[in-house]
């Protein structure tokens, strides 16, 4: 059986976007650009790929915490298929929050690091690890962002975090995810803060750059998560 639903997504106070969902349970050979299925502790809500200026194709998606614990340490694998179904490469990548409350979405990429079998990519299937992790404060709060293209075909996005807790947030990343205008991710993008380490009620800001040109016009909508080692956004 399978079930279709729509869930909206907020971007900030101005930014919506309506994203679709498909769940289903048996063999998993996912279609390009389609919505994927949940995987154990951890739900796929969407998936699209694009190709970069060296040919290379990139295998973006979002994930869920459906489990009852946070999940860290999550690792993504692809194998993608041809149209004959013939395995012709693979590829795997890391969750940027390095601990997913429950509930909480982070975006992945995947890279296929193979310009001659790229265009050849009929399907993929995606199998996920992960482990059980401590639950992080959400006490990053973002309390200013604003975006801009330049001349140069790249896409910036620029902020300022207020760590809210009482201890020190170190290693703090800013995670930005991009979409086009049918609400589809087609980038992600991080940067270090700076400075990196935020004492208790102190400021930081970050400036990530989005730098795939062939992508950087269709950005339409942008989401911010702030990750650190003891705290997120």
């Amino acid at each position: 059986m399978i079930e279709c639903f729509r869930r909206l997504v907020s971007f900030g106070p101005s930014l919506s976007v309506l994203k679709g969902i498909l769940s289903f349970s048996g063999v998993f050979l996912l279609l390009i650009n389609c919505p994927s299925y949940g995987v154990g502790n951890l739900e796929v809500l969407q998936t699209n790929t694009t190709i970069d200026q060296s040919g290379l194709i990139h295998l973006f998606g979002e994930i869920r915490n459906i489990s009852d614990r946070p999940q860290q340490d999550i690792a993504i694998f692809a194998n993608f298929y041809d149209q004959s179904g013939k395995n012709i490469g693979n590829g795997s990548g890391i969750v940027p929050v390095r601990s997913l409350n429950i509930g909480d979405i982070s975006p992945f990429e995947i890279i296929l690091l193979d310009s001659e079998q790229s265009p050849n990519v009929s399907n993929y299937s995606l199998n996920i690890t992960s482990k059980a992790g401590s639950v992080k404060p959400e006490n990053l709060v973002i309390t200013s962002s604003k975006s801009r293209p330049d001349i140069f075909g790249y896409y910036y996005v620029n902020g300022r975090i207020s760590n809210k807790g009482n201890n020190t947030a170190t290693n703090v990343l800013a995670i930005a995810s991009f979409y086009d205008k049918d609400g589809k991710i087609i980038g992600l993008s991080s940067a270090i803060a700076e400075p990196t380490n935020m004492t208790s009620l102190s400021m930081s800001s970050f400036t990530v750059v989005m730098d795939d040109k062939l992508q950087t016009s269709k950005i339409k909508n942008y989401y911010l998560t702030i990750d650190s080692d003891q705290y997120v956004s």
